[in-house]
């Protein structure tokens, strides 16, 4: 009898050590497609910050001559020179 109740014991304890480390495989797997999603999120965001680095090196490289100052007036200040006409379209 005894020998019965400590079979059955062995294969309650063996099952439920089976189902607690089908449990932490899958919490193990639900975390690592977390963490791959993280890092693709993080590689974009890597990329779209090079690339504006990229664009402001760009811009601080260009030759600080008349007509960039001229461009650089008209896109951030929205300012023209005396002798321009300027139209406006309500649309």
């Amino acid at each position: 009898m005894k020998s019965i109740t400590s079979n059955i014991v062995l294969k309650l304890a063996l099952l439920l050590f089976a189902v607690l480390c089908v449990i932490t495989v899958v919490k193990l797997q639900v975390k690592n497609n977390s963490l791959k999603q993280q890092a693709a999120a993080t590689g974009e965001q890597i990329e779209q910050t090079e690339a504006s680095r990229d664009l402001k090196k760009e811009l601080l490289d260009k030759d600080f001559d008349l007509d960039y100052v001229i461009e650089l007036a008209r896109e951030k200040l929205h300012l023209s020179l005396p002798n321009e006409i300027i139209f406006y379209n309500d649309n």
